[in-house]
This record gives structure tokens, C-alpha cells and sequence, in this order.
């Protein structure tokens, strides 16, 4: 009887069972790709059964490094049921196809970027699942502010800073950044009452933020309802830290 194995790679977690199943050559494994998905990506496709994210590219490499038997295929193309292969270690390779254009995306604001290499094994007669999540590895920030805030000023315009790149934002859009700086980003906040009056809140900083976590700077008034006092705060995850506990506009 020929042996099944399953090979969940999820983060940190594994799990094998076997059942009978043929493989495509004699001597060889079989691998085939359950689930490829992108971790906490906009718009994500509804979770099927062998699910593949049709915005990520994949290819198998060999131990070298090369491209195995020409397993390469773009975002969107049509995957095979199966991968025979002999036995050996090899690496899944899957990517956005925007490695090295997603800072001038969206006329300079960026877009997410994701990629992941999991090594998996193969074995003579074995069948091995891949379940593979695709990782963010730069960052977006976004931003807030209370609801009804237009009433009170009619002209608000967010501008964040980071990689050497200035984008200023509405509040349906986001900026994407490499966490390699260490610098992190940078934002400030330029608001006009609507008796023409001007207020520039000063520039503030977030240091070493983190690949895959989306940013949200979070303006709030610092009493109920009261325009003239603001705080300023960060949300990711379910996680919120305040900034500035009160600025005094007017």
C-alpha cells in the first residue's frame, strides 16, 4: 500500500497522516498544493477548497536554486493538479510579481508586497500537501479621524514620509514602506476650519515598524466632541498605542 503524507506549512505548525494514493512516475513523490493564499490581503479570495491566490506567482526550486523540470508560473496562471518530483528537499517559492515596482505603485504611494520560501521534502511514494500563507514583508499606514470631523474642518490632508518617499493620503488610501528602515515613517496633519483658518499639526514619528502589519494612525478628539483638543494614536492588530494624549488646536 502506498503511503500519503500531509505537510501543513502554516508558521510554526506541521501535521502527517498517510492513505493510499497513486504517484505520477515510478520511484518518485507526488506533491500537491492545497491551499496558497496571501496573509491579510485586501480583498482575499473566498476560503475553497485548494484555494490559489491568483495576484501570486510560484515556482519549485531545487537545491541549487534552479527552477525544477520548468515549475515556474505567473500570477494567475493555471497550476497542475501535481508535481511529480524526485525525492529530495525543495523550495516553494511564491511572490506578488511586484518585487521590485511596488514603491511607485499607485503614483508613489506602494503597494503591499508578499513572499515566502518553505522548503518541503519529498519521499519515494509519498503524496505531500502544501497549505502555504504568503507573508507581508513591507508595511502600510493609513489613517482616521473622528466621524463628523469635515463639519469642523472642511480642509483636512494627511501626509506621510518614509523611504526617502512623501505621499500624502485620503482617507481610502494607504502608503506602503520597507521595514529594513529603521526610521520608520513619519506624518503630520494640515487642517482648515471653515472660517479659512489654518492649523499644521506637528510632525510626529513611529520608529521600527514591522513587516506585515498595517498601520492606522488614529486622530480622536481628546474630550467628547470638543474640536479644539485632538490625541493622536497607532492601531495594528488589536493593538492600539497613544502618541500624544492632547494637542490644543485653538
Amino acid at each position: 500500500m502506498k503511503r500519503l503524507a500531509y505537510l501543513l506549512l502554516l508558521p510554526l505548525l506541521a501535521a502527517c497522516s498517510t492513505e493510499e494514493m497513486p504517484v505520477h512516475r515510478d520511484g518518485e513523490g507526488t506533491m500537491v498544493l492545497g491551499d496558497l493564499v496571501r496573509e491579510k490581503a485586501p480583498g482575499a479570495i473566498v476560503k475553497t477548497r485548494n484555494a490559489v491566490d491568483p495576484e501570486l506567482a510560484l515556482e519549485i526550486l531545487a537545491a541549487d536554486g534552479n527552477v525544477y523540470r520548468g515549475y515556474e508560473y505567473a500570477a494567475g496562471a493555471t497550476l497542475p493538479d501535481k508535481f511529480s518530483l524526485i525525492p529530495a528537499t525543495y523550495t516553494l517559492h511564491a511572490y506578488s510579481e511586484n518585487q521590485t515596482t511596488w514603491q511607485s505603485d499607485n503614483s508613489g504611494r506602494g503597494s503591499a508586497v508578499y513572499e515566502i520560501r518553505q522548503e518541503f521534502d519529498v519521499q519515494k511514494d509519498w503524496v505531500t500537501y502544501l497549505d502555504v500563507s504568503v507573508p507581508m514583508t513591507n508595511y502600510g499606514v493609513t489613517y482616521t479621524v473622528p466621524e463628523g470631523f469635515s463639519a469642523w474642518f472642511p480642509t483636512c490632508q494627511f501626509t506621510v514620509t518614509g523611504d526617502g518617499r512623501t505621499c500624502p493620503l485620503t482617507a481610502d488610501q494607504a502608503a506602503y514602506f520597507d521595514p529594513a528602515n529603521a526610521a520608520g515613517f513619519s506624518f503630520t496633519l494640515h487642517l482648515q476650519n471653515a472660517d479659512g483658518e489654518v492649523y499644521d499639526i506637528e510632525t510626529h514619528s513611529y520608529e521600527s515598524p514591522k513587516a506585515g502589519l498595517m498601520y492606522n494612525v488614529v486622530y480622536s478628539f481628546a474630550s467628547d466632541d470638543d474640536p479644539t483638543k485632538l490625541k493622536i494614536g497607532i492601531s495594528y492588530d488589536d493593538t492600539y498605542e497613544e502618541l500624544v494624549s492632547e494637542i490644543t488646536l485653538y
